[in-house]
């Protein structure tokens, strides 16, 4: 389950639609952002410790 997640942030798609739930709820611009950095720091540790596939 993680694996299939973690595969779906590597998606555009999933960031697109991330950011349109986000104006859906009703976020102000800032805490949209503030979201989407705390995702970006999210995504960037979790790149740091995933190991490389090889093919």
């Amino acid at each position: 389950m993680i694996t299939w997640f973690l595969d779906r942030l590597k998606e555009p798609s999933s960031w697109a639609g991330l950011s349109a739930l986000a104006l859906a709820l009703g976020l102000s611009q800032e805490q949209g952002a503030a979201i989407a950095q705390a995702g970006a720091a999210i995504a960037g540790l979790v790149a740091v410790f995933l190991k490389e596939r090889t093919a």
